[in-house]
């Protein structure tokens, strides 16, 4: 037998144990996918406890968008109209704080519509 003969035989054989692995990897396919489905649990994500981190956010909304936050929506309305009075802003940029101001008090309103209110 020559070299090349050799290598053609060596090839074919290599190639049809390759065949045979690929037809038993996909002979055993459909039972690994049923068997994941079947251990399959639900995710850690799923079982984790965040109402304390709601509770927070939510606190933090109340204040913004509650007494407190008219107060401190009042107050920057003043210090800005009184600094646009004596010439150290000008209007536009006052008028972009009262937007800033309009937005934080109108975002539940906001997101209760886009999201639906719970």
């Amino acid at each position: 037998m020559t070299l090349q003969q050799t290598a053609s035989v060596r090839l074919r054989a290599l190639v049809a144990t390759k065949n045979v692995m690929l037809a038993t990897k996909r002979a055993h396919m459909p039972v690994m996918v049923m068997a994941g489905l079947a251990l399959a649990t639900p995710a850690r994500a799923q079982t984790v406890d965040l109402s304390p981190i709601t509770t927070l956010l939510q606190g933090l909304v109340d204040a913004m968008t509650g007494p407190l936050g008219i107060v401190l929506g009042t107050l920057a309305l003043i210090g800005v109209f009184g600094a646009w009075f004596f010439g150290y802003i000008d209007f536009s940029r006052a008028l972009w704080v009262l937007v800033a101001i309009v937005g934080i008090a109108a975002s539940p309103v906001i997101v209760g519509t886009v999201f639906g209110a719970a």
